[in-house]
């Protein structure tokens, strides 16, 4: 069986499966809609009626007229609040108003019209009609504009409204903060991975495909609702595993409308960690100030409106870090400063001996050219002098002033664990939204949205020059500018009342610049270690050194890294995608037709340092170890052995890479009968192979 058969097989396959869905599909990811039945008293249907909605904000008006079977649909409805009318000769008229219609979303109104005069009319309010969802089968939860303004949500961060799902769990871990600078939550929905969670805004593409996180994380106060879908989503929506999150921004109205806000919070009333905050230390200085606001009104009353947003923050991060350091006995017996109570000159680890196995013997010489002294002195846990790498010693020559805070005598923490610092980082960011809606007639309508991220975040090191953890947002130390843009305009026309069109036009860009907290100074070569810095400014700044101790304990992080100060410095990522969507929408009798095409073209360029480019050593226990027993990583390190050595390497830095990625699909709503509803869909994605420049 070739690939075609099995693809064609398969997709037969969902399609049958997709008959049990009883759910009309007649909104879209950006559009919701009204439908329902025109009845007498009696039940029978009243063909021809006429429907006019009318949005009660921005004053446009919508017209059809119900067909045989008294069923009615108005699509292509931007999210609002909407009052439904219905005219009929020979009935009075039947009106409903504030029908709350939200994208991918549609509210049944089945109106029942009593006998009398065209000039009489019965008004029954929207809230009381039922509240049970009957059009569609999926599986969703949908936040208003009141519910996205009003609810809790945790540091006003949009990705956390998942969190309200059920099923949804947010990850142990987190992106490093310079490439996730909105704060994008990495959350699992039914168990699946985040990075299956589909995000749109304003019916366009709103994911990063690299990190699996959202583009634009736009402000709460700039969206009128969302909706969360976790099963049986319409064929119209993909590229998801567990969940498609679509977002609209609000839209101005007849009347200007604004708002404004500042969220202020600090480290002042905060508790004290014990276990990385000690007492002596204090807890950092810190501040986080969110503000911004909102104006929105009419451009021409009825027919053009516009709506823009913005906000700012400034936050002066305050994070406490801990690492593990030689102890002062360590650094100047390595140094020559002084000389241990073994008298023998060179680096002495009794110290470390005493604590890990009762000042027995902790080290052994496993040196090829050893010599018979070389022999005694490790017999005394020191390394003689004489190996003693002079590399090592220009590290701990800037090491000597970070000596151990915990005080001698406290068992292992004199060894592990035992330096303490704080200090403060730097997070400033502005972003905004603009967004135009106009009414071109009854029969056509566009709508042009921008929304802009920028910020620069930084983070001072625990060691100065020597690197360690940051202190900047989650421990990052180094430098970051990013800048993300998210571009959507659309229309959508009526060709005539029973066919109807949209299309939207999208484009996003995803761009961070990483660089290390020393980048461009050849700080290896400043210790005397060559083939690091080769010259480029991708391979400067320091490497990354992490040193074991033996039992699994601590281990210490110096330098620069990934795994130390959560930087992946340096760091050029610049991703962008053009995306064209088109929908036509037909109705034959009780059937609803629907068809589309989502095109999009990506273009990628990611330079990484995952495992840093200056390099990343690991000093074990092996080289200093008794065939694999005991040993000591500060003991190698002094010695100069590196046993692992990882480096980021590729031979170009532009590599830029290409994919196409096209969607097809189709879908029929059939309303069998007044209580049944068949919806059959099938939907098509394919990702072409990616290509290199």
């Amino acid at each position: 069986m070739n690939k075609m058969i099995r693809t064609a097989l398969a997709l037969a396959l969902l399609a049958c499966a997709s008959l049990v869905l009883l759910a009309p599909a007649r909104a879209q990811s950006v559009y919701g809609s009204i439908f329902g039945t025109v009845t007498d008293k009696s039940g029978a249907a009243v063909p021809g009626a006429t429907i006019t909605v009318t949005d009660e904000t921005k004053g446009t008006v919508f017209n059809v007229t119900s067909n045989a079977s008294g069923d009615y649909n108005v699509p292509h409805l931007i999210p609002d609040v909407y009052d439904l009318k219905v005219e009929a000769k020979g009935f009075k008229n039947f009106e409903t108003k504030s029908i709350q219609v939200s994208a991918d979303t549609a509210p049944r109104i089945d109106p029942t019209m009593d006998v009398g005069g065209g000039t009489e009319t019965v008004q029954v309010n929207a809230d009381q009609q039922p509240n049970i969802k009957t059009d569609r089968a999926d599986v969703a939860t949908i936040f208003d504009q009141q519910q996205i303004s009003s609810l809790p949500i945790g540091d006003q961060n949009f990705t956390n409204l998942q969190l309200l799902l059920p099923g949804a769990q947010k990850l142990g871990w987190s992106h490093a903060a310079d490439e996730n600078p909105q704060a994008s939550q990495q959350i699992q929905v039914d168990g699946q991975a985040f990075g299956g969670t589909a995000f749109e805004l304003d019916g366009t593409d709103n994911q990063d495909p690299i990190l699996g996180i959202i583009v634009i994380n736009p402000a709460m106060d700039a969206v009128t609702e969302t909706k969360i879908t976790t099963q049986n989503f319409d064929a119209e929506l993909g590229k998801a595993v567990s969940a498609v999150v679509t977002a609209q921004t609000k839209s101005g109205t007849n009347k200007f409308h604004g708002s404004a806000y500042d969220f202020r919070t600090g480290n002042a009333n905060l508790a004290r960690d014990p276990y990385s905050q000690p007492a002596a230390g204090g807890l950092p200085a810190g501040l986080k100030n969110r503000f911004g606001g909102s104006i929105g009104g009419p451009i021409i009353r009825d027919r053009g409106f516009f709506f823009f947003n913005y906000e700012g923050q400034r936050q002066k991060v305050g994070t406490s870090a801990s690492d593990t350091v030689p102890t002062a006995q360590l650094v100047s017996t390595c140094l020559g400063g002084s000389v241990g109570p073994s008298g023998i000159p060179g680096c002495d680890f009794s110290e470390y001996a005493q604590v890990y196995v009762g000042g027995k013997q902790l080290i052994y010489d496993n040196m090829p050219n050893a010599s018979a002294s070389d022999t005694a002195a490790f017999a005394k846990n020191v390394v003689p002098a004489h190996l003693v790498s002079p590399q090592a010693k220009a590290l701990l020559t800037l090491m000597q002033k970070y000596a151990p805070k915990v005080a001698p005598g406290n068992g292992i923490n004199s060894i592990e664990n035992n330096y303490f610092g704080s200090g403060t980082g730097l997070f400033n960011s502005n972003q905004w939204t603009e967004r135009v809606d106009f009414t071109l007639s009854e029969k056509a309508h566009a709508f042009e949205r921008f929304s802009r991220f920028t910020d620069i975040l930084s983070g001072a090191v625990l060691f100065g020059d020597a690197g360690g953890p940051g202190f900047g947002i989650n421990n990052y130390g180094g430098n970051s500018a990013g800048a993300n843009d998210s571009l959507a305009s659309g229309m959508d026309i009526a060709i005539n009342p029973k066919l109807l069109t949209d299309f939207r036009l999208a484009y996003y860009r995803y761009n961070v610049i990483d660089t290390k907290y020393d980048q461009s100074v050849a700080f290896a070569t400043q210790l005397g270690i060559p083939g690091i810095n080769t010259g480029s400014t991708f391979t400067s700044g320091a490497p990354g050194f992490e040193i074991n101790a033996p039992f699994g304990g601590a281990t210490s992080l110096i330098g620069a890294g990934l795994g130390i100060n959560r930087c992946n410095c340096p760091l050029t990522e610049k991703e962008d995608q053009f995306q064209i969507v088109n929908n036509w929408t037909k109705e034959m009798g009780n059937h609803s037709f629907k068809v589309g095409v989502d095109l999009r073209y990506a273009r990628n360029l990611r330079v990484p340092s995952d495992t840093d480019r200056a390099g990343q050593m690991n000093f074990q226990t092996g080289p200093t170890s008794n065939n694999g027993s005991d040993g000591l990583g500060w003991a190698t390190f002094a010695l100069g052995e590196v046993p692992s050595f990882g480096r980021y390497v590729s031979v170009s830095t532009n590599a830029k890479e290409f994919q196409k990625r096209t969607f097809f699909y189709g879908q029929d709503t059939w309303r069998a009968t007044h209580n049944l509803t068949v919806n059959l869909g099938l939907r098509y994605e394919i990702y072409f192979p990616e290509k290199v420049n």
